[in-house]
């Protein structure tokens, strides 16, 4: 059955969803590549760089991709190019601030419409090679194409390149999998109302909490069990972790920080916030913010990583009347 989805003011159908992917894609046997430290099912891969006759010796590379879509992600015909390009940029680095890892360099492709203008295409360049650098991260290479149909839409692919950050964790990646029960979650800031009703808003500036992630990592050590970054929402991305952990996770609605005028149902359900959740040892000294500006970044714990049970919920909401309520499926499931 065909179903219809609002993306940004526009409608598209889809007879497959996004979930069905992925578990055709993590229902598949793993590498026995001993090169492969980190598969699919987490933000990033991390690979080995050494030849496949001694796959011990050399140094780990993070390595991910993501994508941005004209009418699924935002719309080109609205938003200014160098946006659009910027976003494609943060979102593949926002995934390297989930395994605290430091960036490297970044590849992009872009398929562009039939009836793109010079002008726009120019500005599309600027967003891509300017957000890559502000962030030590160069735009290295790429690929460009151009449809050949009328409707083909605007499409950008960013890969990235990181190296795990360098701590007491040996140089090991902050993963999904190691949540563990007891453990305090918390987020890096608000969420919800990320895309305003004219397809601006947080979605297209937000800046990729990657030194956030490396003074998290450091401060934490291995009491930083687990992270991701919340692009498709706090419930679906929180179930992710919990899913990969074999937990159970339990919010507050009362403690989730919203965006103004932003209810806490949005904040869990809308997306594109690119914010933090971590899963942090109950015993750790968490700090209340990092930086000592009025942009500091402010920790907000907003529950609790509880014994996976049948009588609760995946990732489950107490509301203010003691209510219980599965949120495990609010968020983006694209389809």
């Amino acid at each position: 059955m065909q179903a219809a989805q609002p993306v940004h003011g526009r409608y598209y159908t889809s007879t497959v969803r996004e979930s069905e992917v992925l578990k055709s894609i993590l229902g598949r046997s793993p590498s026995d590549d001993p090169r492969v430290l980190i598969g699919p099912g987490d933000d990033l891969a991390c690979v080995r760089v050494s030849p496949p006759e001694s796959p011990e010796v050399g140094p780990p590379l993070l390595v991910g991709a993501d994508q941005v879509i004209d009418g699924l992600h935002v719309r080109a015909d609205l938003i200014p190019w160098d946006l659009i390009g910027r976003k494609a940029v943060c979102r593949a680095l926002s995934d390297v601030a989930a395994m605290a890892g430091r960036p490297v360099a970044t590849i992009a492709t872009a398929l562009l419409p039939a009836d793109a203008e010079a002008h726009a295409v120019e500005k599309l360049c600027t967003g891509l090679f300017e957000a890559a650098a502000l962030v030590h991260a160069p735009l290295v290479g790429g690929d460009v194409a151009i449809h050949r149909t009328d409707s083909g839409p605007l499409s950008i692919s960013v890969t990235v390149l990181a190296t795990p950050s360098e701590q007491q964790s040996g140089g090991q990646s902050v993963r999904r999998d190691g949540a563990r029960v007891g453990d305090r979650l918390v987020v890096t800031g608000p969420l919800g109302g990320a895309v305003g009703a004219d397809g601006f808003g947080h979605h297209l500036t937000f800046t990729p909490r990657l030194s956030e992630a490396v003074m998290l990592r450091a401060i934490l050590g291995v009491d930083l069990h687990a992270m991701i970054d919340l692009s498709d929402g706090l419930g679906r991305d929180a179930g992710r972790i919990a899913a990969a952990s074999g937990v159970h996770m339990m919010l507050d609605a009362m403690q989730v920080p919203c965006r103004t005028g932003v209810s806490w149902e949005q904040a869990v359900g809308d997306g594109e916030d690119y914010e933090l959740l971590l899963a942090v040892g109950p015993e750790a000294n968490l700090p209340e913010a990092l930086g000592g500006s009025a942009e500091s970044c402010h920790l907000h714990v907003i529950g609790e990583v509880v014994e996976a049970s049948a009588d609760t919920p995946l990732v489950g909401v107490r509301t203010l009347d003691g209510e219980v309520r599965d949120v495990s499926a609010m968020g983006w499931d694209h389809g």
